[in-house]
């Protein structure tokens, strides 16, 4: 059998991600009132799209022929066909949502209600809102476990990362952590969760199974989005105040490295391989592209004004 003929089969063996790579980047633009849709290899802008008011947070389907994204001033979560880029559906769900979870399944996308203190589930399938789960105030980002058993969502107001139950849809813990929680995000392996604080110099640790805090990070700067890298060794931290992401060493705890990028580095989002990391530089009206590799800025696209959130399409 021939060298290349192996690794074909070997490739074929591990799966379609193997293959995937970042083909397209969509930017909610909260201020400006549109989606921008970036060509995620030529990095260049190819088309903006213009939805209701207050475009806050997106998410793809796993297999990344739909994009939900909340629409806060509409009262309502739109439903985008990616091949197409046209609006399929739109679901109303209550008083200004504003961040997404998709399941890892893609069956479910759980959407923030910070007015309301709620979590609404939506069903992919139907996109119908099957359920409302009374968390406490101000929920923020929402996050899911990779197995898709655990929601967590940050609980600024109150200094906590609500756990939700998602079979059960019901809230079944809080967890005390810093101040102004914004989000909290799993480990691949599900056994640890770090919660930012938009209020303080540290991150939580949590241990997933006791719903305990079992440790601190000082990262020396406020922190808000973060994005684990596949391996789990290193977690990627935005900070707002710093205009920095910084690269935190899981198992030292430490800080290893800073990344200057565009000022407010609002959210990240993380390629599915870990080779590229990206920021929504809200007061910058731009986004950056990290090489992981280089732990440096490759490129800043110009989008448009606020942009908030940034959902990868991958194939």
């Amino acid at each position: 059998m021939r060298a290349g003929t192996i690794l074909t089969l070997f490739l074929l063996a591990l799966g379609s991600d193997a293959f995937a790579e970042p083909v397209r980047l969509y930017v909610t633009n909260l201020g400006g009132n549109t989606l921008s849709v970036i060509d995620a290899r030529a990095l260049k802008v190819t088309g903006t799209i213009a939805t209701a008011q207050d475009p806050h947070f997106a998410v793809p389907t796993p297999d990344g022929r739909r994009l939900y994204v909340t629409m806060a001033g509409a009262d309502q979560v739109w439903v985008f066909e990616t091949a197409s880029d046209k609006v399929v559906a739109k679901i109303p769900l209550g008083l200004r949502p504003t961040h997404l979870a998709m399941a890892p399944d893609g069956r479910f996308v759980y959407a923030s209600l910070e007015t309301s203190q709620e979590v609404g589930v939506i069903s992919t399938g139907t996109n119908r809102v099957e359920a409302k789960i009374p968390t406490g105030p101000e929920p923020h980002i929402t996050s899911v476990s990779r197995d898709g058993k655990v929601v967590y969502v940050g609980g600024a107001e109150s200094h906590q990362i609500f756990v939700i139950d998602p079979a059960a849809r019901r809230l079944v813990d809080r967890i005390r952590v810093g101040f102004l929680p914004h989000l909290a995000v799993f480990s691949p392996d599900g056994r640890r969760a770090w919660a930012s604080s938009t209020g303080s110099n540290e991150l939580s640790v949590i241990d997933t199974a006791t719903r305990a805090v079992v440790g601190r990070i000082d990262v020396g700067l406020n922190s808000h989005g973060m994005a684990v890298a596949p391996d789990g060794r290193t977690l990627y931290v935005a900070s707002e105040v710093g205009n920095k992401v910084l690269v935190v060493d899981t198992e030292s705890r430490r800080v290893v490295g800073q990344i200057p990028v565009g000022k407010m580095p609002h959210t990240m989002v993380l390629s599915r391989d870990g080779a590229y990391a990206y920021t929504a530089d809200m007061e910058a009206n731009a986004i950056s592209v990290i090489s992981t590799a280089k732990r440096a800025v490759v490129a800043t696209i110009p989008v448009g004004q606020a942009p908030s959130s940034i959902a990868i399409v991958e194939r």
